[in-house]
């Protein structure tokens, strides 16, 4: 999970401000959101965000931008649908949670 907090980490630091300049605002913004990615800090919320974001930079690119952006929404999503994994601070401060599949299906009758 590491890598893939990394991943989308960087790819929102590269492409900051849907390519053009951003207000300071913004970029102040995209910093701390990096840095939650980075540390593993409400990782789902922080990476649903920047799936929105990177949606909405959709509407502005051409073909070649916006398959990057595609590529780098459904990157997000899966982060935000997996979780911050073990090294992160949401699993320092929430605990780690284990899944645990039963051996075989309940029986319906």
């Amino acid at each position: 999970m590491l890598m893939l907090r990394t991943a989308v980490s960087l790819h929102l630091l590269l492409e900051g401000g849907c390519g053009g300049a951003a207000p300071w605002w913004l970029a102040i913004a995209e910093l701390l959101l990096v840095m939650a990615l980075t540390a593993g800090m409400l990782t789902p919320v922080a990476a649903l965000v920047v799936a929105a974001w990177q949606v909405s930079c959709l509407w502005h690119a051409d073909w070649p931008h916006a398959a990057v952006l595609l590529t780098a929404t459904v990157t997000a999503l899966a982060l935000t649908l997996l979780g911050a994994g073990a090294y992160s601070v949401d699993a320092r401060i929430f605990g780690r949670r284990r899944l645990i599949v039963p051996a075989a299906p309940m029986d319906s009758d």
